[in-house]
């Protein structure tokens, strides 16, 4: 049995792909938003800490985790890596596609407290970071900085938006038809704060438009993986992973197509002759970007 945590795009791509073996398996999110369909997939809502993790596997058999779960779900990792470790069962990693680190545009910061350190001198900030950001980045606001948070319209985010003590005019939001231009535009920004959310989370976006305008952007660089996770970036991947780490999930097995095959035997074939050895594997990159 496997159990995923998702909840993010990369969730439903997991589901894709473990509904083709026709095997059963849980899927668990925080929140009860996002919406899923499964025909073979037990749904669990609600956060698990090490000790309930630990007896959900050890209750339900589990043999295998996937953690699809939010890049900058820190907590949840490494709850994962120590719950996978002393119960001696595999954590395979379904990772986002992330662009190359752009060093000269992006000022990349190690956390949240070096970026406040370094937009503290700002006129107007706009956040991206997330609602769950609110609270820490609100030191800002006592150093006179004009602090707006850009979230999900939604009423789980709205509730923590004020819990955490953001004004409604400090809050806008996403797909209401104003595009990142248009926004930069109204608010005048002379920074924006991004985290490391990769390809999916709409980081190059909001990047290129800020860029553009001349917006100085400040970004948090996301958690590192545990090293224990088995790390895959897509469907493809993550099947792979499972017929080796799971054998039986999957009635038949998969394998790469003619054509990326041969490509990975050319490129072998070149290496071997430019260089006098023959490589035990080569890296290829399939047409979604895997």
């Amino acid at each position: 049995m496997i159990l995923v945590f998702g909840g993010t795009t990369e969730g439903l791509k997991a589901v894709k792909a473990l509904e083709e073996a026709g095997s059963p398996y849980f899927y668990s999110t925080r929140g009860t938003e996002q919406s899923v369909i499964m025909s073979y997939g037990t749904r669990l809502c609600g956060a698990m800490d090490a000790g309930g993790m630990t007896c959900f596997c050890r209750d339900n058999g589990i043999r295998l985790i996937v953690d699809a779960a939010h890049p900058f779900a820190a907590l949840l990792h490494d709850t994962v890596a120590t719950v996978a470790s002393a119960l001696d069962i595999p954590a395979v990693r379904f990772e986002r596609i992330f662009p190359e680190r752009d060093t000269e545009r992006i000022e990349w910061c190690d956390g949240y407290d070096d970026a406040i350190e370094r937009l503290s001198g700002c006129r107007c900030v706009i956040a991206t970071t997330g609602v769950q950001s609110i609270g820490r980045l609100a030191v800002l606001k006592s150093r006179g900085v004009r602090l707006y948070h850009r979230i999900l319209n939604r009423e789980s985010s709205l509730i923590i938006a004020r819990r955490l003590g953001a004004t409604a005019d400090e809050l806008c939001f996403y797909g209401e038809g104003e595009t990142n231009s248009g926004l930069f535009a109204r608010l005048r920004p002379d920074a924006i704060l991004v985290k490391e959310s990769g390809e999916t989370g709409g980081f190059a976006e909001k990047v290129s438009t800020a860029i553009d305008l001349g917006v100085r952007v400040v970004a948090i660089k996301r958690p590192e993986t545990p090293p224990s996770f088995v790390v895959v970036n897509g469907e493809h991947g993550l099947r792979r992973a499972v017929e080796r780490l799971l054998p039986g999930f999957y009635p038949l097995r998969s394998g790469l197509t003619t054509g990326t095959c041969a490509t990975a035997a050319a490129l072998a074939a070149a290496i071997r002759l430019l260089r006098g050895d023959t490589p035990p594997a080569v890296p290829v990159i399939l047409p979604n970007g895997e």
